[in-house]
């Protein structure tokens, strides 16, 4: 922006004023460089006697017009200082944003949005297809596979991570016709794939592996639990994040273009909480992007707040200190990353997805909760702009110098915005469907869009929480959360998979919830929603397992619509019928009969031997015991028992009274069996 400032004296003459000229500063354009490139600061348009520029980095120059080079990244103010014939001054600014050398080969990341020329290519994970959009407005839709999680591509092909049906596809964007479906290994679960001449990567959930396909050849690399967004940076290191940080600390794992596994630590903030940020683990990395220039990982994620509680710290979480949306920031080089460098939002509960314009200077970071985007300097950290509302639960962006580009997920749209004045949030340019036909009920959708959304009131007052937050994708955030002053005590978190809403019986590892409606607790108490039902209605049921909730709110009824559709658990990688007979002969069946491995649906608490203090209450009252996890899917959702002390499934074995006669053999052959189910 340039200001034009004029300086003018009056006086009086005959009894007339005259306007005398003085100083006029122009600094000229703002302007935009790299670091260590010249740049000509242009004052010709100023008028006056004397002309004194201040670089902003501590230089400073005499000229109307001057050059010079900025040896660090960041935006600065050139003030150009000019002086009138009468001695009076006056300054104009011209910001100078300085930007470090883009890397030669561009960094590459998966995300749920792609651009090709003109086209964006989108996910549609319920509906098992790719769209296309041109111009705004969806012109191809292919059905691809089982729910395709995301998007890379290489030159004009597109690759797509299948997470159902255990593939890769490969799509010919000039024909629009898909030439490759890569078979990968069963229940392996593909999330995250980048590719680069011709050779994709692709992380392998389930089996803590990365897979490389050349186009013949299909390897694989171990790394570790979960792997799933991923990326490439310029000299070919393959990164990838683990989700959910189980133990305590975030983690990235990297591959090196010579085929060293290692791993780069986000350790957990420990500092405490402050009205503007919150301590706790860095946890749901669903994504990664290098820095143009290679210097940086960006990694968008959330403060889980595990550290807090009346039982672990003393004081009890509210809503805002529970969970709070972070930019983790990785030095590329020393491959380290710390708390003191992380970007904390106010009243946004996650960070899903980060893009940054081509030379990096500014970031765009997605809140899916609110369905905001966060613009910041990258090189001051300062927020200077956003765009609000963009959709509900929006898990994709994608920038160029003048466009962003947001995938809203749950209103199944992509949204264009003007990024080339953020002085005030943007209207869209267009929105255009990813669908042609909804693959949801309108209830089921309902539900789902609730059950993600912590921009509506009635859920979460400041755009904190929601359910999607702690149960991302219907499953367990591997954590354990401190629930004393709920009255209940430790709790790790369970999954919805094969539960079916409360089709295997209440839930919670207490049972103190025979509805899913019976949530309309914790929105009205932790999450400091202002509730989905009337007041009337609310005062009738406020007692969770008393008068019926159901029937008496659309968006409970839906969300309960919605958690029933989970009656399946993702089949095991590792599925055996070998130690069935060790199973039944040491009596687990007693609790965990199959089919379900649960006795839930009784109604019936078990105290198995891990009853401790910090165990706490059931709805306010001594505790008898707790209600039995299904053990369909328990592969996937360490660590273990109610407070999350077994990491494996044979040390939550050993936890139990009734395992202290098994041998060392019989332990192993248990623990197998329920690995596999």
């Amino acid at each position: 922006m340039i200001a034009l400032l004029l300086a003018c004296r009056g006086g009086t003459d005959s009894g007339s004023v005259r306007a005398v000229a003085d100083a006029v500063a122009d600094a000229g354009p703002d302007l935009a460089a790299r670091i260590s490139e010249t740049v000509t600061l242009d004052g010709t348009q100023s008028v006056g006697t004397a002309f004194s520029w201040d670089f902003g980095d501590g230089e400073s120059a005499e000229g109307a017009t001057v050059e010079h080079a900025y040896t660090a990244p960041g935006s600065y103010a050139a003030v150009l200082t000019v002086t009138g014939t009468d001695g009076g001054w006056k300054s104009d600014t011209a910001v100078v944003t300085v930007t470090a050398q883009a890397t030669e080969v561009a960094p590459v990341a998966s995300a749920t949005l792609a651009r090709i020329d003109d086209t964006i290519w989108v996910v549609n994970p319920e509906a098992d297809t790719v769209g296309r959009i041109l111009d705004g407005a969806l012109q191809q839709e292919i059905v691809v596979c089982d729910s395709p999680r995301t998007l890379a591509r290489d030159g004009a092909i597109l690759a797509v991570a299948c997470e159902d049906s255990d593939q890769l596809a490969l799509i010919d964007t000039t024909l629009g016709t898909i030439t490759t479906r890569l078979d990968l290994p069963e229940a392996s679960r593909p999330y995250g794939v980048v590719g680069r001449d011709g050779v994709w990567w692709v992380s392998l959930q389930a089996t803590g592996q990365l897979a490389r396909y050349d186009g013949s050849a299909l390897s694989f690399v171990s790394v570790g639990p979960d792997p799933r967004g991923m990326a490439m940076d310029a000299e070919g290191r393959i990164l990838a994040t683990r989700w959910r940080s189980t133990d305590g600390e975030g983690r990235i794992y990297v591959v090196e273009p010579d085929g060293t596994v290692g791993s780069i630590v986000l350790p957990a903030d420990t500092r405490g909480d402050s009205d503007t940020t919150t301590g706790g683990v860095p946890n749901l990395l669903e994504s990664l992007l290098p820095s143009p220039d290679g210097a940086t990982i960006y990694v968008p994620t959330m403060h889980a707040n595990t550290l807090r509680g009346e039982w672990v710290s003393g004081v009890a979480p509210d809503h805002q200190t529970s969970l709070r949306g972070v930019l983790a920031r990785i030095d590329a080089q020393a491959g380290t990353e710390s708390p003191d460098d992380r970007k904390q939002f106010d009243e946004r509960g996650r960070a899903i997805a980060v893009a940054t314009s081509p030379d990096g200077a500014v970031l765009y970071v997605l809140h899916p909760g609110t369905g905001h985007v966060t613009v910041l300097d990258a090189a001051s950290d300062q927020i200077t702009g956003s765009i609000l509302f963009t959709g509900i639960f929006p898990t994709g962006l994608l920038a160029t110098r003048d466009h962003l580009y947001v995938h809203a997920w749950l209103s199944r749209t992509v949204v264009a915005y003007d990024i080339t004045d953020l002085s005030t949030s943007p209207e869209p340019l267009w929105r255009a469907q990813t669908l042609t036909e909804e693959p949801l009920s309108d209830t089921v959708l309902l539900g789902k869009q609730v059950f993600h959304d912590a921009a509506d009131t009635r859920m979460t007052k400041s755009g904190y929480i929601a359910c999607a937050h702690c149960h991302p994708d219907g499953r367990d955030d591997g954590l354990t959360w401190d629930f004393t002053d709920r009255g209940e005590g430790l709790r790790n978190t369970t999954s919805l998979e094969g539960r079916a809403g409360v089709g295997m019986g209440p839930v919670h590892w207490t049972g103190n919830f025979d509805e899913i409606q019976d949530f309309e607790h914790d929105i009205r108490g932790p999450f400091a929603g202002s509730g989905f039902l009337t007041d009337d209605d609310w005062s009738e049921t406020s007692e969770a397992l008393g008068t019926t909730t159901a029937g008496r709110s659309m968006e409970l009824d839906a969300m309960a619509a919605y958690a029933a559709t989970f009656t399946t658990t993702p089949p095991s990688p590792w599925a055996t019928t070998e130690g069935a007979g060790a199973f039944a002969q040491a009596g687990c069946a007693d609790c965990h009969p199959p089919p379900l491995y649960t006795d839930s649906a009784l109604d019936v608490r078990h105290d198995i031997g891990t009853l401790t203090e910090s165990a706490g209450q059931r709805l306010g009252e001594p505790l008898d015991g707790f209600d039995t996890p299904t053990l369909l899917g328990a592969w996937a959702t360490a660590p273990y028992l109610h407070d999350g002390s077994a990491l494996t499934i044979a040390a939550a074995i050993s936890a139990h009274d009734s395992a202290s006669g098994l041998d060392e053999a019989a332990l192993a052959e248990i623990a197998a069996f329920v690995l596999g189910l």
